[in-house]
């Protein structure tokens, strides 16, 4: 099951230094200063928001099934540590290449544009001009209407161009049969309705959550090519616009990053916007992660920099404990920017 191997793969890069509720907030994208932190300190960005409707109950009974096959173990701290059997079969599945970190449930709005313009195409070259929209969302009408005026989409050639497009970007793409498929069977033409979810399941003798995570998938790998190649394949790539997030920070964060960068301290922010002064250090760290010439060294020493990274590189850990044990001048601050630049 695909949601198992993504959880094997997110409790191996915590590497037993998490719990297991930690996989569930990173899946749903959830904003904490905690979850931000394990984007960045154990290399998660991809799975970052990409079930932000993964239930608890949901979430649990695929713990357990990972339990109950030997594959991980929850120790008396609550931490999920794979077993050698789990690395085994990480090991022989095949890579997982999600971006939730630039996408974060965007790939769902790039593919109700893509199908209300195929229904829309499929309807005006079969003479139907009275059809009734797939898709109810205001905004995605209006982007589509957008997207179409000043095209002939009236005409053959146009209609021909735009599926030539569409069957050559996803016949390149490096994905099997299944994702490939799972992508044009959700698609929505004339007299011709979009799989369910279910019917996808049984085609594929998977579970309704693996399918979704197949389409997400798909959908990130598809959209980064899209971003590479715009003026390969110039329509979908018009599709895709302001899909992909180019500034990652939430808006909280940027205002606390501009009033640094304009020279104001984390103590003077804080008391600016009537913030606690941790909620400032979470959004330091998330820009430490993001921002590759973030001045580390305005906050910590060169020296101790290393000293720090020399710590988990030795002892193996990314617990704030642990290094703090090893270096009790450095504050809990300082050591979490360090875990979250390049080389933490």
């Amino acid at each position: 099951m695909y949601i198992q191997q993504v959880l094997l793969s997110i409790f191996s890069s915590m590497n037993g230094q998490r719990s297991a509720t930690a996989a569930l907030h990173l899946l749903r994208g959830k904003r904490s200063g905690q979850t931000i932190q394990d984007v960045g300190t154990f290399h998660l960005h991809k799975y970052f928001g990409i079930l932000p409707k993964l239930s608890k109950n949901t979430f649990t009974n695929e713990l357990n099934q990972l339990i109950d096959a030997g594959w991980v173990h929850i120790n008396d701290g609550q931490q999920a540590i794979i077993t050698a059997r789990g690395k085994t079969v990480l090991q022989q599945s095949k890579e997982i290449l999600f971006n939730g970190w630039y996408y974060r449930g965007n790939e769902h709005i790039f593919f109700k544009r893509l199908s209300l313009v195929v229904q829309t195409l499929s309807h005006f070259r079969a003479g139907d001009y009275r059809f009734m929209p797939l898709q109810k969302d205001e905004e995605i009408q209006h982007f589509v209407k957008q997207f179409l005026m000043g095209k002939p989409y009236k005409e053959d050639k146009f209609k021909n161009q735009f599926r030539d497009e569409l069957e050559e970007s996803i016949q390149q793409l490096p994905l099997d049969d299944k994702h490939k498929l799972t992508i044009v069977l959700r698609i929505t033409g004339y007299r011709l309705s979009g799989w369910t979810w279910q019917q996808l399941a049984e085609e594929f003798d998977a579970t309704e959550l693996d399918m979704q995570l197949i389409l997400i998938e798909s959908l990130h790998i598809w959209l980064d090519d899209l971003y590479a190649k715009r003026n390969q394949y110039p329509f979908l790539h018009q599709l895709a616009a302001g899909i992909r997030l180019e500034n990652v920070l939430n808006d909280s964060t940027k205002k606390t990053a501009d009033l640094y960068y304009n020279g104001y301290t984390p103590e003077q922010i804080a008391q600016m916007r009537s913030l606690k002064i941790s909620t400032i250090e979470d959004h330091f760290v998330e820009m430490a992660m993001n921002d590759i010439d973030f001045p580390l060294n305005q906050f910590i020493s060169e020296e101790d920099t290393d000293k720090a990274r020399d710590v988990m590189r030795q002892t193996g850990s990314k617990k704030l404990k642990v290094i703090r044990e090893s270096i009790p001048h450095l504050s809990y601050f300082q050591i979490r920017l360090v875990m979250a630049t390049k080389g933490g």
